[in-house]
C-alpha cells in the first residue's frame, strides 16, 4: 500500500493531540539526576544506568489518577438479552467436545411474557 505523507500543519495538530506533559515532566526530573549521576562516576555500560533509574521514585510527578466510579448495574431488556444469548452460546461452546448437543437438532426459539 502507498504511504501518503503528512504535512507540518497535520503532524503539528497530531502533536498537539498526544499527552505528553508526564513524559516531559519525568524528563525534567530525572534529566539533571542522570547527568549528576553519570558525571560522579564512570558510567561505560547502559545497565549501570538502568540500575540507576530503577532505584530512582517518581513519587509525587505524576497527576493524580480520576478516582475509579463504581457504577451499580441496572438490569434492562437489551443487556438481558445479550446476557442470555451470551450464557447459552458459553454453554454450548463448553460441551462440544462430548458432544452433549447435536447442532443438527438445535432450534432457536424465543419465550414471549404476556401479562395476566
Amino acid at each position: 500500500p502507498r504511504h501518503q505523507a503528512c504535512s507540518s500543519g497535520e503532524m503539528g495538530a497530531w502533536a498537539e493531540g498526544l499527552a505528553l506533559q508526564p513524559c516531559l515532566r519525568i524528563m525534567q526530573h530525572l534529566l539533571p539526576q542522570l547527568e549528576q549521576f553519570c558525571a560522579a562516576g564512570n558510567v561505560n555500560d547502559e545497565n549501570i544506568v538502568v540500575d540507576f533509574l530503577k532505584t530512582t521514585t517518581m513519587v509525587g510527578l505524576l497527576p493524580v489518577p480520576h478516582p475509579i466510579l463504581i457504577r451499580k448495574y441496572q438490569q434492562n431488556e437489551f443487556t438481558s438479552l445479550w446476557f442470555t444469548t451470551y450464557i447459552w452460546g458459553v454453554i454450548y461452546l463448553r460441551n462440544q467436545a462430548p458432544a452433549c448437543f447435536d447442532a443438527a437438532h438445535i432450534r432457536l426459539f424465543t419465550i414471549s411474557y404476556v401479562d395476566a
